[in-house]
């Protein structure tokens, strides 16, 4: 399947707030030769040249409602952390804005210093749709020259928990091989697997975790709220979600 992103918006604070955001929008702009919308407080600073409108706005609710009636097909917006850095929208908001939206979110921390998309984390479940993330998470790989680390988690710790994700991880990273990408697995059941992933995320130097939003019913009941806004919250690198409506599992090979 091939990944396209016509129209990709970026929501921010400022110019100055989440240069990371900035700096990749660039980048996935002329990766995809996208029509770009930039949504910020204040936008002082920002020029992106010809085919970038720039709307400000005065409060989150004001940039939700954009965001929303912008119909991109991928969303990137800074969010605010623990530490008191201010993003645009809490991970709260995104992600009551990901359960609205069509498209795909990638939610970047506003303590991010700087885009490393060079190891990039897939965790793969014992749902069905939990494959569907792959096609994106390749298109990045291949953008950034990335490795794929796939990973295998479950709270559960029986034998068909196993050989279910075992046979998912030999489906993804066949298929990460056969686009060139380079690929590893490894796989980690028991305990909370939000904290497992984050875990490996920085054990891996991870820039980039992809996930799908809250149909990855097997890890959602591990958290207080949606697995989706559980991970926003504590990663400190940035999550792109995906709606399992947005692509056929068939089309990946999987």
């Amino acid at each position: 399947m091939s990944v396209k992103l016509s129209n990709i918006c970026l929501a921010i604070r400022d110019s100055k707030s989440c240069p990371s955001a900035v700096d990749l929008l660039s980048k996935l702009r002329s990766q995809f030769n996208a029509n770009c919308l930039v949504i910020t407080f204040n936008s002082a600073g920002l020029s992106f040249g010809h085919g970038v409108e720039i709307v400000n706005v005065n409060s989150e609710k004001e940039a939700i409602n954009t965001i929303i009636k912008s119909n991109s097909d991928l969303v990137i917006v800074s969010i605010t952390t623990d530490s008191g850095a201010q993003g645009l929208i809490t991970a709260k908001e995104a992600n009551s804005l990901i359960d609205k939206l069509g498209s795909i979110v990638l939610t970047i921390p506003t303590i991010n210093s700087g885009i490393d998309f060079t190891n990039i984390i897939i965790p793969l479940d014992t749902s069905s749709e939990t494959r569907q993330k792959v096609p994106y998470a390749v298109e990045f790989g291949k953008m950034f020259n990335s490795t794929i680390h796939v990973l295998g988690v479950s709270s559960e710790t029986g034998k068909d928990a196993e050989v279910l994700i075992k046979n998912y991880m030999r489906q993804v990273s066949n298929n990460i091989e056969e686009k060139g990408v380079r690929v590893t697995t490894d796989m980690r059941l028991g305990g909370n697997p939000t904290e497992t992933i984050l875990a490996y995320a920085e054990e891996k130097s991870a820039g980039l975790i992809a996930i799908m939003t809250e149909q990855e019913t097997s890890l959602a009941s591990f958290f207080k709220g949606k697995y989706s806004e559980q991970m926003i919250k504590n990663s400190e690198v940035p999550v792109l979600s995906i709606h399992p409506k947005d692509l056929i599992v068939s089309e990946a090979r999987l």
